[in-house]
């Protein structure tokens, strides 16, 4: 099992802050957030930057909700955002909280850092130890027959955004390579677009195919109920009942 992998990307202060502007508000936000207010507590693992739970509060939402991430730099925006939300470094294979909530989800390409079944396996053992009976886990992945890393590269990625303190920037991915058999590798770039100064990482994303995703639920099977893959040919989500 590949223990707690974290994208380099988001272990870094600069790249961290500028992951807002590369990831607006997206409608499959609006879809966790209509979760987030029909449970009455809230896990959310690979929290990144904590936008949702953040807003969750402010719309009112009364019950605990805790972020959960294992890149400090992501969580240090988080806590700049609300101190109405708990923050907590930790990953999806190891956390234990000792406690209990109504909705575990596990958004974005968190559950693709998971790099193996064994790290899969791992990751729903820990949100079935974090679940209420009947308690709901919502996360999703990428559906490997779109092949999307196939448009992966400069010309079709690039952004130009600007930091909360109005500094202009340029990032894409580029440079996919496919191996191992569902891994996919690839080069996350910034660029300041005041200095030129350049900063790559290296990155490393899942797609597992649905039917062997399948294989991993903990068992016995029967305290599970998984939901059918839904959402678009390149992005799905799956919902499952503790």
């Amino acid at each position: 099992m590949r223990q707690g992998h974290v994208d380099e990307a988001y272990t870094d202060a600069e790249f961290a802050g500028l992951y807002d502007a590369e990831n607006p508000w997206h409608p499959m936000d609006d879809f966790y957030q209509r979760l987030d207010l029909a449970a009455a507590s809230v896990l959310d693992v690979g929290c990144g930057t904590g936008t949702r739970l953040a807003r969750t509060r402010e719309v009112g939402h009364r019950g605990r909700l805790v972020g959960v991430d294992p890149a400090e730099a992501m969580l240090a925006v988080a806590r700049a955002k609300t101190e109405a939300v708990e923050w907590v470094r930790g990953d999806a294979q190891t956390l234990d909280l000792g406690d209990r909530f109504g909705l575990a989800t596990m958004t974005g390409h968190a559950f693709q850092l998971l790099l193996d079944d064994a790290a899969v396996r791992a990751a729903l053992a820990s949100f079935r130890r974090h679940l209420v009976p009947r308690g709901l886990l919502a996360f999703e992945t990428r559906n490997p027959a779109a092949r999307p890393w196939e448009r992966w590269v400069r010309e079709e990625t690039l952004l130009e955004i600007t930091t909360p303190d109005s500094e202009p920037y340029a990032s894409w991915v580029d440079e996919p390579v496919a191996h191992d058999g569902d891994l996919v590798s690839f080069a996350g770039t910034i660029r300041s677009l005041r200095t030129g100064l350049e900063r790559t990482t290296r990155n490393t994303l899942r797609f597992v195919d649905p039917e062997r995703l399948g294989t991993c639920w903990p068992r016995p099977a029967s305290r599970w109920r998984a939901g059918s893959v839904t959402g678009t040919p390149r992005r799905s989500r799956r919902p499952a009942r503790r």
